[in-house]
């Protein structure tokens, strides 16, 4: 009997941790982490706040969970993009800056919760967000053996950093660029990460 209250109970408190997972997600990028209060979380889930309370404790631990549940779904998804490498460098570096985009344009919201997370108190140590500091990680990796090979010059992390840069700019900037005589570029995703792509490779390419 026990064991049949266990699981039925236990799909129950994950399908609860998912909704507010869910509206911590929505109100967090509506507002920031110090705009959010539990209440409006809590509503937005369909729960009490002592369920949510239950569940995470504090706000501050609602935030930094959620960082690992987002960023957890997001992991074997990176690390499957890095495993698909041809050895082709530029067109390699296409298949992961569509990715990038893809994923970036998907995670907008969470981008502007880290965004206002370190704007609303820019000296305090936060949790990490692992996703975007793992795709780094293994952009820096993929380059690495082509700036040993002389093929690539500089400091991978500085050129991993580099071309995520170019990708964050893309994706956060669209919106505010829509009435631009570029417009255009800004719509189509193939043709400006092949211009990323060959911006980065005439760049790292140098020697100069």
């Amino acid at each position: 009997m026990c064991v049949q209250v266990l699981t039925s109970t236990r799909p129950a408190a994950e399908d609860t941790r998912a909704r507010i997972f869910a509206a911590a997600r929505e109100i967090f990028a509506l507002h920031g982490p110090h705009g959010t209060t539990t209440r409006e979380i809590a509503d937005r889930a369909g729960v009490n706040e002592a369920t949510l309370f239950r569940h995470f404790g504090s706000k501050s631990a609602l935030l930094d969970a959620m960082k690992e549940h987002f960023c957890r779904q997001k992991e074997s998804l990176i690390r499957d993009i890095f495993a698909q490498s041809t050895g082709v460098l530029e067109a390699d570096l296409g298949a992961i800056g569509a990715a990038m985009v893809t994923g970036m344009t998907e995670s907008r919201d969470l981008i502007r919760v880290a965004l206002l997370e370190e704007a609303a108190n820019p000296q305090a140590a936060v949790a990490p967000w692992r996703a975007p500091n793992l795709a780094r990680d293994n952009l820096c990796a993929f380059l690495t053996p082509y700036v040993r090979s002389s093929e690539l010059h500089g400091d991978p992390a500085v050129l991993a950093r580099v071309f995520m840069g170019m990708i964050f700019a893309y994706v956060m900037g669209r919106q505010f660029w829509k009435q631009a005589p570029e417009s255009s570029f800004l719509d189509d995703e193939t043709r400006a990460v092949e211009t990323f792509v060959r911006i980065f490779l005439n760049g790292a390419r140098s020697t100069t």
